[in-house]
This record gives C-alpha cells, sequence and structure tokens, in this order.
C-alpha cells in the first residue's frame, strides 16, 4: 500500500501510535507526529531512518488545546501543502474507583479523549475543504462493557464511538469516519495494566482470547492500512482483539 498521502497521528509518541506514524511512513506517507511529550517525539525521531526525516513532521501539540492543534494543521500544510488522513490515537488514563475520581479525574480524561478528538477533527475539517479524506478515531471495548475503577476512562471511550457515527453521517460521502477497537495487544501499557510480565498475568489474559495470543503492533497497523485502503466504508468498527470481544 505505498501512497504519498498526509497523516496526522495524535498520541504519536509511543505504542499504537508510534507503531502507525512509522509503519506510515515506511509505506510511503508523509506524517505528523502529534504528541504533547517532547520527550517521546525525539524518541520516535530516533527510530526513524534518516531517509523518511523529509516526510517527518513532529509536532508538541495539547489536544485538548484548539490553538496547540491549529497550529500543528499549520505546520502540516506548510510543509506538505495538504492534509489526507486523521488517525486520533490520543489519550490518558486516570483509573480510580468511582467514588474516589474527582472533578480533575474526569476532566483531563475527557479533555484529551473525547474533546481532543472533537478540536482535532473539526479543525482537520476546515483544513480539508476538497477532495477525499479519513477519520480514524480509536476507541476501547471497555467504551462498550465498561470495566472496574473506569469510569472516566469508559465513558469517553462511549463517547468516541457515538461521536465517530455521527461525523460519519455529516461528513459522507467526501469524508470516511470510522472507529478502531484494539484490545488484548502487547503494549507496554497493557503490560502494565495486566502485569504481563508475570505468567499468572499473561496466562488470565490469553485464557479470554479464543486466538489464544496476544495481539501485535502488526495486528493494529494492517487493520489500518485495510480502512485507509477503502473507499465504501464509513461509520464502521473495527475490532482488532483476536475474538476477546465480539459485538
Amino acid at each position: 500500500m505505498k501512497s504519498n498521502k498526509v497523516a496526522v497521528i495524535t498520541g504519536g509518541g509511543r505504542g499504537l501510535g508510534e507503531a502507525t506514524v512509522i509503519d506510515l511512513l515506511l509505506q510511503g506517507f508523509k506524517v505528523v507526529c502529534a504528541e504533547h511529550n517532547e520527550l517521546l517525539i525525539d524518541q520516535v525521531a530516533k527510530k526513524i531512518n534518516k531517509e523518511y526525516f523529509s516526510s517527518f513532521l513532529p509536532c508538541k501539540t495539547d489536544v485538548s488545546n484548539r490553538n496547540d492543534v491549529k497550529n500543528m494543521y499549520s505546520m502540516a500544510l506548510d510543509r506538505f501543502g495538504s492534509i489526507d488522513i486523521l488517525i486520533n490515537f490520543a489519550g490518558i488514563n486516570r483509573d480510580k474507583p468511582f467514588l474516589e475520581l474527582d472533578d480533575e479525574d474526569w476532566d483531563s480524561v475527557m479533555d484529551v479523549h473525547l474533546k481532543g478528538a472533537f478540536i482535532c477533527c473539526q479543525e482537520f475539517v476546515k483544513c480539508k475543504s476538497q477532495g477525499t479524506a479519513h477519520i480514524i478515531n480509536v476507541s476501547a471495548a471497555c467504551g462498550i462493557q465498561g470495566r472496574k475503577n473506569g469510569a472516566n476512562f469508559c465513558s469517553a471511550k462511549g463517547g468516541i464511538l457515538a461521536f465517530t457515527k455521527c461525523l460519519a453521517l455529516e461528513l459522507s460521502p467526501r469524508i470516511q469516519v470510522n472507529c478502531l477497537i484494539p484490545s488484548a495487544v502487547d503494549t507496554p501499557e497493557v503490560r502494565e495494566r495486566y502485569k504481563l510480565d508475570t505468567k499468572e498475568g499473561l496466562d488470565s489474559v490469553i485464557s479470554g482470547i479464543p486466538m489464544r495470543r496476544l495481539g501485535n503492533t502488526e495486528d493494529v497497523v494492517h487493520m489500518i492500512r485495510c480502512i485507509l485502503s477503502s473507499s465504501f466504508t464509513t461509520g464502521s468498527t473495527f475490532y482488532v482483539n483476536g475474538g476477546e470481544y465480539m459485538s
């Protein structure tokens, strides 16, 4: 899937966002890595071969700040001339038991996940006045089924699902908007949350996966390539989870 299109990846400094940045560069895309943490941006840059530097634009961005997002898109347009794809990975966790959550725990998670997706999508559409485009929002299975100690995170991810469908209805046929739900994928965050470095933790997770293995970043980026290659898919939700959750 070789391409010369321009993709903006929010939360591109770690985990699946980082893997997507690197994969799309290898596929020939020009890529904007929008990340709030400058240290993570530097770490991604060190992993990229020099031959791809001309196609890579790192940009420190707080997705919940509209001026930051506008500046990021302005830099992308100045550098590459157009923007064709937006993939929203940016997110944070503030997990606590429900009665221990405070306003900051709630607001910070909503600001990054839901408000951030809203701002990034809205400003993207304003920039994309002509031509076709793709938006991929990233949700989570807990946005459908919930989980303990995650009322803020799960609510935000559930909101992403509804938000995606609303955009698909409003922006069709020119802009396709879909949702990706990766789960049971071996990333540092998942490894820490479920104690996958222990046999007990790993066995506990794998026992609930019909495919009997953890997913990897390649599984996710292959699905992203598939979504981006489609011209007749919008408002859909794509699961990459080895059958752990089936809708």
